[in-house]
């Protein structure tokens, strides 16, 4: 690991970013409506669009975060990689084929399909954004991070860098670019892990099940390293974690963005076929990555990994290289590419998906402004959110684990909007009120529980009076127990105080539409 500039990290990355960008200027130039700035014109074949999928969804909590859990905590970061891999199943069966024969831009026009528009608009808006800046949290965190330790670059200066580069993605090419970038990324996320697997089964042992041994024999937990409740302690947190992440992308507003990027539904099902069998793969191998972390550095290589275990993935890799020399620099600048590739494209996503939300949700259809204007605001409101979110990014520092930020924006994204979502495309009874209760019940009590959790409470109770105990007073590290049937709740108490009259034709038209894909806009642009 270097602490000064690493040149070969530099010049691998600025070559793997100069081929995102050439991707970008010809976008730019085939980007003019707002169908192609938001959904590259539904004109992505389930293929390209699954493997895009997998780029979004695979961030740099997945690269960095699984790797850090793996190696810190053993058995607690498999668990996570595990549950991650059946993420797409619950896509697949439940929303993927229906939400792409609803909607048009976002999920919200689903919703509006039977439900007042304006109001559902709103309230998607809002837990978009929050959704959006927590998940925008965890990738800036990685860039600082990975630009300080690698590249010699100051944390702060790191974090705007990579928030610059991000934005250029999203101002020129939107979704026809952001697709490409996420489809070059994953490409190269996958051979980079997997020559990293060959390597460390020729240095270490080509026998895996002699690497966990060797792991085990290198952890402070002991037998223990295989055993749950290393990070977490007791069953229900472990449970809260495993229903977090499973029931995250559904729930995601820029991988729900994803399915309206390709022509009908069965593009949509091939799409999540796709990413379910690239996100098993990588999760598998980058767990095992941790686990080899573990074997080759030992606890010696906590230091270097950090609080957070983000920096356990490059310390093996500069390990695997040799530790000095040629190798080593090549090794951990491919790393470095690919990890600083990756968090742009996901956050060139997320700020797509918020800016669709605001822009479009609310701009165009809820204020009834020329659809013009659309691509124009949703880049001033790209702009703003970065802002924010650098400001957030640089308050915070870079000490946390990344998956955990990336899951606690998944935990308020599966409590806001996937009650919501279901329950609007199978309860007849769901009103609008329904829905805007549900998805602010839903955010409201995910994010109150994040707070007076054990993992931002402790430091959250001082700032706000010395008086206060540290200890927290909700137990559980993610909130998705509770959250998620409080946005249940809030769908079925809201459309039952709800005083509008029933619509079942528009209940059996969204069925009709959900199934058959009936009277959606079939205009195609020219094949991408």
């Amino acid at each position: 690991m270097s602490d000064g500039f690493n040149t070969t990290a530099v010049v691998v990355t600025v070559l793997l970013l100069a081929t995102t960008f050439v991707a970008t200027y010809f976008a730019s130039r085939r980007t003019k409506t707002s169908a192609e700035f938001w959904t590259a014109g539904g004109g992505m074949t389930g293929r390209k669009n699954g493997t895009a999928i997998a780029g979004d969804f695979l961030s740099s909590a997945s690269l960095l975060g699984y790797a850090g859990l793996a190696y810190l905590y053993g058995m607690d970061g498999i668990v996570y990689a595990i549950f991650a891999c059946g993420i797409f199943l619950m896509v697949m069966f439940l929303i993927a084929e229906k939400l792409r024969n609803l909607g048009r831009f976002t999920f919200a026009d689903a919703l509006a399909t039977r439900l007042r528009s304006g109001p559902v608009r709103i309230v998607s808006a809002i837990s978009t954004l929050f959704i959006c800046i927590f998940y925008l949290l965890a990738q800036m965190v990685a860039g600082g991070v990975l630009m300080e330790a690698l590249a010699g670059i100051d944390f702060s200066w790191g974090v705007v860098i990579a928030a610059v580069l991000m934005l250029t993605y999203v101002l020129f090419g939107g979704m026809l670019a952001t697709t490409w970038l996420q489809i070059i990324k994953a490409v190269a996320l996958m051979t980079v892990v997997a020559l990293l697997v060959i390597l460390v089964l020729v240095r270490i042992d080509p026998n895996p099940l002699n690497i966990i041994e060797q792991a085990i024999s290198q952890s402070a937990f002991g037998d223990h390293f295989l055993a749950t409740g290393n990070s977490f302690k007791g069953p229900w947190n472990i449970i809260s974690m495993a229903v977090a992440v499973t029931l995250s992308a559904v729930g995601l507003p820029h991988v729900l963005m994803r399915f309206f990027t390709v022509p009908d539904a069965i593009e949509a099902r091939k799409s999540a076929i796709w990413a379910i069998s690239l996100i098993g793969g990588f999760n598998v191998l980058i767990a095992f990555l941790g686990i080899s972390a573990r074997a080759a550095l030992g606890t010696g290589g906590e230091e270097i990994a950090g609080k957070g275990g983000n920096l356990a993935l490059p310390a093996l890799t500069v390990w695997l290289g040799g530790g000095d020399g040629f190798a080593s620099d090549l090794l951990l600048a491919l790393v470095v590419a690919v990890s600083i590739a990756t968090l742009l494209a996901v956050s060139a996503g997320l700020v797509l998906s918020a800016s669709s939300a605001v822009a479009h949700d609310l701009w165009a259809k809820t204020f009834h402004r020329p659809e013009r204007e659309e691509m124009a605001v949703g880049r001033i409101a790209a702009v703003a959110l970065v802002i924010v979110t650098v400001g957030a990014t640089l308050a915070i520092g870079g000490t946390q684990n990344v998956t955990f930020l990336a899951t606690l924006a998944t935990s308020t994204a599966a409590s806001a909007n996937f009650p919501v979502l279901i329950m609007t495309l199978l309860w007849r009874r769901m009103r609008t009120l329904g829905a805007v209760v549900g998805a602010l019940s839903g955010l409201l009590t995910a994010l109150a529980l994040i707070l007076t959790g054990p993992l931002v409470w402790p430091s959250l109770a001082p700032l706000l009076s010395d008086s206060l105990s540290t200890t927290a007073p909700f137990p559980l590290a993610f909130p998705i127990l509770l959250s998620v049937p409080a946005g249940f709740l809030g769908c079925i108490v809201g459309s039952y105080l709800s005083r509008e009259s029933a619509d079942d034709a528009a209940f059996d038209e969204l069925q009709v539409r959900a199934l058959t894909g009936a009277g959606l806009d079939k205009t195609k642009t020219l094949a991408h």
